[in-house]
């Protein structure tokens, strides 16, 4: 639970993008896009502008490019005029001494932009794609149970995977070939002006079409996107519990609603698909007819004679207006990832908008040492959507104490103990680690002193040390191993064929549930936490495991200040203090003894535990509880 801070930053999250924020209000999603050209330039202006030297240089190498990949068409005109036309022989040597050099340098340059361009856009795809990441870690689980898994992995890969194509090689080819378009117009006005204007008649048709597809083709990006980011969702969740399908037989019921969603991608898709591709033959169509044109009038002029328009003229004119409009549909293209890149931008910028619930005050403190005390002062708790869950609640815990917490399922057991890591904040009352208030603190120091053990245990996937060093990364292999001993998890580790460092597969699929639990008993005793949590931490594993993870929490608990929540009651019997919750309030509070003895809530729960152990082992007459003990 300990997130990195600082890095890098590009100044991605919500201080660098308020403005433009998605305004949401309480219990209502996100509009889907409130984002604007304007606020996507601006973005990328403030991130790649730190980077101009190498944008300087870039840029110059593109002009030289652009002009080197050009003027062989201006040394057509002098070759056909000159050497093919008027026999000046002489010249045909330094012309093509010109046109080899022209070639050279347009490689060399070519080179040296595409380089410098296409790193510098993956360095910044790069830091878009982890910067994105650091702000997901930093928000609140509210915001994790709000958003499915797969639609935000998607966000992180193929949203910015969209991004990824315009920055590194859409700004490239915008810049060069914008570059050419300019220069060759600039030349064929200076050849021919009236050919010129008849070459470019078809060009404010061609700017109204854009404009029109944008609007068009911009919400159809936008589903595609977002069809896209619900079959992730589905895969992820479907793969993640394919042991529930296969139990229930229920493969083909879920290939039907996979089918269902990548049939309304397919459908998405093919509308963009049959939109661009019928626009872009269309409009290239239109723009040739300058070209036409161009050959058409010159022709005429030629073979009149009225105008200074030579066949050099002509054959330049041609090799110009076929590098004008390759390079225009180049810019069609570009605008096409352009749209794309926009509308994965939009869902990226969902996330980066997001404030986290739960963030450190700007003079929070740093929890260097903790003794372990712990205080909940008349709290009031409720989730973002719901009734509330925590009335009025006061709980305190001395150093080296054990709390168990009992109730019914749903009695707000678990919403309490998630308070003391601060996981959210109370809605009234207040949370006290050694005095302090919780929301004084900074988190991750605040977490540093707290380890958890719960009910699920969640194991990466990788080897035995790795999950176990996940509690202190700066352990050593030696004290590894003693925690693994201490959490009697070292006798099955050495009956793993790499012992510690066997692969245990994801979420540790290749392990029992009590070793499972062992290894993560291990990692907290690794983490050597003043404060502990156990939620449930034996409910789920046999008598047999039982035994020996109740022999490894008390090696893990001794010392520590320590919450229990147990399923079966006989484990909090030696508990300090045992606190019985009852639909959000503390109803009883002491020790096992003077609980029993009151004939409250919690001695009628112990009754009814040993009766239904009674009635599960065949005995009859009671004789079990050992006078209330």
């Amino acid at each position: 639970m300990r997130h990195g801070g600082g890095g890098r930053g590009m100044g991605l999250g919500p201080h660098a993008a308020h403005k433009g924020r998605f305004d949401k209000q309480q219990g209502e999603e996100p509009p889907r896009l409130r984002l604007t050209d304007r606020r996507m330039l601006r973005w990328f202006a403030e991130n790649l502008g730190p980077r101009w030297p190498i944008l300087l240089v870039a840029v110059v190498a593109m002009v030289v490019n652009a002009w080197a990949d050009l003027y062989p068409n201006v040394l057509v005109k002098s070759l056909v005029d000159d050497v093919f036309v008027n026999r000046q022989m002489e010249r045909l040597g330094p012309i093509m001494l010109l046109m080899v050099g022209c070639f050279l340098a347009a490689a060399v340059f070519q080179a040296l932009r595409m380089n410098l361009m296409h790193v510098l856009g993956q360095r910044f795809v790069y830091e878009m794609r982890v910067d994105t990441y650091r702000h997901l870690q930093k928000l609140s689980l509210n915001f994790f149970h709000r958003n499915k898994t797969g639609d935000l992995m998607s966000r992180l890969s193929n949203d910015v995977n969209a991004v990824e194509d315009m920055v590194v090689h859409g700004t490239d080819n915008v810049i060069s070939d914008a570059l050419r378009v300019l220069y060759t117009v600039g030349v064929i006005f200076l050849m021919s002006w009236k050919l010129a204007l008849l070459a470019l008649i078809p060009l404010p048709v061609f700017v109204t079409a854009i404009i029109v597809f944008s609007r068009v083709v911009r919400p159809i990006y936008e589903r595609i996107r977002a069809e896209l980011g619900e079959i992730n969702a589905q895969l992820e969740e479907r793969i993640a519990g394919i042991m529930v399908i296969k139990a229930f037989a229920r493969e083909k019921y879920e290939f039907e609603n996979f089918d269902s969603a990548s049939k309304a991608y397919y459908d998405a898709s093919v509308k963009g698909i049959r939109l661009w591709s019928t626009f872009f033959p269309a409009l290239g169509f239109i723009t040739s007819t300058g070209m036409i044109l161009v050959m058409w009038v010159g022709g005429s002029m030629i073979g009149a004679g009225r105008e200074q328009v030579t066949a050099g003229t002509i054959m330049a004119f041609i090799g110009f207006l076929q590098q004008f409009y390759w390079r225009v549909g180049g810019l069609i293209r570009v605008y096409d990832t352009y749209n794309r890149a926009l509308a994965a931008l939009a869902r990226i910028f969902q996330v980066l908008d997001e404030v986290p619930e739960i963030a450190d005050k700007p003079d929070a403190k740093v929890l260097e040492t903790c003794e372990g005390r712990v205080e909940l002062e008349h709290v009031t708790f409720k989730y973002a959507t719901g009734d509330i869950v925590l009335k009025d609640v006061s709980v305190v815990a001395e150093p080296g104490e054990t709390v168990a917490l009992v109730g019914r399922s749903g009695a707000g057991k678990t919403s309490l103990i998630n308070l003391i890591p601060r996981f959210y904040d109370p809605l009234e009352g207040v949370v006290r680690v050694d005095g302090h208030d919780v929301r004084e603190l900074t988190q991750a120091s605040l977490r540093q002193h707290i380890a958890m053990v719960l009910q699920e245990t969640f194991l990466f996937n990788g080897t035995v040390k790795e999950n176990v060093r996940y509690g202190r990364l700066d352990a050593t292999d030696e004290e590894i191993e003693a925690a693994c001993k201490a959490a009697y998890a070292d006798e099955f580790i050495q009956d793993l064929p790499d012992k510690y460092d066997t692969e245990i597969g994801e979420r540790g699929v290749k392990l029992s549930g009590g070793q499972k639990q062992r290894l993560a008993i291990a990692r907290a005793l690794l983490a050597d936490p003043r404060i502990l949590i156990l939620d449930e931490a034996t409910s789920l594993v046999d008598t047999e495991a039982e035994q020996i993870i109740q022999a490894a929490l008390e090696n893990l608990m001794r010392g520590r200040t320590t919450f229990v929540i147990a399923h079966r009651l006989s484990t909090v019997r030696n508990a300090d203090k045992i606190v019985v919750i009852d639909e959000g309030e503390v109803k009883e509070e002491a020790d096992h003894e003077t609980l029993m003895q009151r004939q409250g809530l919690y001695a009628g729960m112990i009754e009814r535990q040993f009766r239904l152990a009674e009635e599960e082992l065949g005995i009859t007459g009671g004789g079990m509880m050992g006078g209330g003990r």
